[in-house]
C-alpha cells in the first residue's frame, strides 16, 4: 500500500512538472516581444493623444528616474501627469522641481496633481489612478508605477504595438531590477509562477476572462475600453486591480494582449526582504480572491512539487532509503532547478547579476518556502483583520469586504467621467 502511494505520488510530481516544462516552452516561442518603433508614417497632428499616468506616494527614492524616463519619450503626442498621493516625503517638490527645469517646448508635457483625501472604500493606487483619469485627455491612457524607469521608444513602442495587434488593452513584463538577496530569491517568482502557469499567447488569442492577466507597471488602454469598463471606480476596493481590469476588458469583448517589455521598461518593485515580506504578504492571498480552501491547495501544491523532491532526496541519503527515492527526488528538483535557470536566462538583462541569479536557481526549494511562508502571513492577516501596513496605509479584511460596486454606481461614474472627458477636451 505504501508502495502505492509513493508511486501515485512521484507520478503525479513528474505529470505536474511536465506540464509546466511544457507551457514554458510554448511561452518561449509566443511571448510576443514589445518592439522599436516609429509611430506611423502620418503626421503628427494624426497620432493619437497619449495620457501616461502616475500615481505617487511617499516615491522619493525613484520618482525623479521615473519622471525623466517618461518626459524624454520620443513620442511626440503625449503628456505625462503625477499625481502626489499625500506623501508624507519630498515626491511632490522633486516632480516640481523637473517641470520648473523643462525647457518652454516642453513646459506643457508634465503636470503635478494634488491627490484628495481618501473616500471610504477605495484602494489608495485605485483612488490615484481614477483622479488622474478624470484629468488626462488622451485617446489612450497608459498608467504605470513610479519605480519604473522608461527607455525613450517606449510610448511609441507601445501605441505601435497596440495598433499592430488590434487590441483596446496592453499589458507587458518589465526587467525586474534586483538587489538584496531577499529580493533576488522571491521577486524572480513571479516570471516563474506567469511562464508555468500561463500560456501567455492565449491571453490575446482566447476571449475567456480567465486568460487575462494584468501588470499595473504597464496598463496602456484605449480611452474608450477603460470608461466602457468604468474604469478604476469599477475595482475600488480590490488590491490586484490591474489583473480584475484585464478580465473586464475581456468581458466586455474587447481584446487585449501581454506582452515582453523587458527591452523598454524595468522596476525596481522592492529595496529589502522586509519590503517584499510586507508587498507580497498585501498582494499573495488576494491573488488567491481570498479564497482559503483554494491558498491552501495551492500552498500544498508547491510544496509537493518544488520543496518535497529535494527533502526526500536528503532523508534518504540520510537514512539510507531505496535509491528510487534519491533517483525520483533528484529528477524532480533538477527539473524545477532547470526551468527556473531558463526562465533566469530569458528574463535577467543586467548581465552583471546572471551569476548570482543562476546561482540561487539551486536554491529554488528555499524561494518557494519563503513564498508559502508570505502566503501563511497574508492568510493570517487578513483573517485576523490586522492588515499589512504599506507606505502608510492599512491594508486589511475591511479593505477587501468593500471591493465591489453595484452596476448602477459603476454606469452612473461612466456617465459624469465622459461628460468631464468632453468638457477638458474643448478647452
Amino acid at each position: 500500500m505504501i508502495q502505492f502511494v509513493v508511486t501515485g505520488y512521484w507520478m503525479f510530481l513528474f505529470t505536474f512538472l511536465l506540464a509546466h516544462s511544457l507551457i514554458v516552452a510554448l511561452n518561449f516561442l509566443s511571448f510576443f516581444q514589445l518592439r522599436e518603433t516609429s509611430v506611423a508614417p502620418e503626421p503628427e497632428a494624426a497620432l493619437p493623444l497619449l495620457s501616461i499616468l502616475v500615481p505617487a506616494r511617499n516615491e522619493e527614492q525613484c520618482i525623479e528616474a521615473c519622471i525623466r524616463s517618461l518626459v524624454a519619450q520620443t513620442y511626440q503626442r503625449v503628456e505625462v501627469i503625477v499625481l502626489d498621493d499625500d506623501s508624507s516625503d519630498r515626491t511632490g517638490s522633486i516632480v516640481q522641481g523637473i517641470i520648473d527645469e523643462l525647457a518652454p517646448t516642453q513646459a506643457g508635457r508634465l503636470r503635478l496633481l494634488p491627490g484628495a483625501a481618501l473616500p471610504e472604500g477605495w484602494i489608495g493606487k485605485n483612488y490615484a489612478c481614477h483622479q488622474l483619469s478624470q484629468h488626462a485627455i488622451g485617446d489612450y491612457f497608459f498608467f504605470t508605477d513610479a519605480d519604473t524607469v522608461h527607455a525613450p521608444g517606449t510610448a511609441s513602442a507601445v501605441i505601435a504595438c497596440m495598433q499592430q495587434l488590434e487590441v483596446k488593452l496592453l499589458t507587458a513584463q518589465p526587467e525586474f531590477e534586483l538587489g538584496s538577496l531577499g529580493e533576488c530569491l522571491v521577486v524572480p517568482l513571479l516570471n516563474f509562477t506567469i511562464m508555468t502557469l500561463l500560456p501567455v499567447a492565449l491571453v490575446r488569442l482566447r476571449p475567456e476572462a480567465s486568460l487575462a492577466t494584468g501588470n499595473g507597471q504597464l496598463l496602456c488602454f484605449q480611452r474608450s475600453a477603460y470608461e466602457k469598463i468604468g474604469g478604476h471606480a469599477a475595482v475600488k476596493g480590490n488590491i490586484l486591480e490591474d489583473v480584475l481590469l484585464a478580465r473586464a476588458v475581456k468581458k466586455a469583448g474587447d481584446h487585449m494582449a501581454f506582452v515582453d517589455a523587458m527591452n523598454f521598461v524595468r522596476c525596481r518593485m522592492y529595496r529589502s526582504f522586509s519590503e517584499v515580506w510586507s508587498g507580497f504578504s498585501k498582494n499573495l492571498f488576494a491573488f488567491y480572491n481570498y479564497a482559503l480552501p483554494f491558498a491552501l491547495f495551492a500552498l500544498l501544491l508547491n510544496l509537493a512539487l518544488f520543496v518535497v523532491p529535494p527533502l526526500a532526496v536528503l532523508a534518504a541519503l540520510l537514512f539510507h532509503l531505496s535509491t528510487s527515492v534519491v533517483a525520483f527526488g533528484a529528477s524532480a528538483y533538477l527539473l524545477a532547478v532547470l526551468m527556473r535557470v531558463l526562465l533566469t536566462l530569458r528574463f535577467t538583462r543586467r548581465k552583471q547579476m546572471l551569476p548570482l541569479l543562476l546561482a540561487l536557481c539551486l536554491l529554488h526549494p528555499l524561494s518557494i518556502g519563503l513564498e508559502c511562508l508570505i502566503l501563511l502571513n497574508s492568510i493570517r492577516c487578513h483573517h485576523q483583520g490586522t492588515g499589512v501596513s504599506w507606505k502608510g496605509r492599512q491594508y486589511n479584511r475591511q479593505n477587501a469586504s468593500k471591493s465591489r460596486n453595484t452596476g448602477s454606481e459603476i454606469v452612473a461614474m461612466r456617465q459624469v467621467n465622459q461628460a468631464k472627458h468632453e468638457d477638458i477636451r474643448k478647452i
